[in-house]
């Protein structure tokens, strides 16, 4: 469910949502730091190449 931009959400229902997110497609395995961290890196990469041109 997405919220409303006028409707105010704290990060705690932000983590709460994305738990329940990982969970029902039993992904914690892969919610480690290390690869959390490779993961944004690689993202951010491929949004910044967007930019670059």
């Amino acid at each position: 469910m997405i919220e409303k931009m006028d409707e105010k959400i704290t990060i705690a229902q932000v983590i709460k949502k994305i738990d329940a997110f990982s969970k029902e497609r039993n992904w914690e395995k892969y919610h480690n730091p290390k690869d959390l961290a490779i993961s944004i890196s690689i993202e951010a990469g491929e949004l910044l190449e967007i930019f670059q041109w």
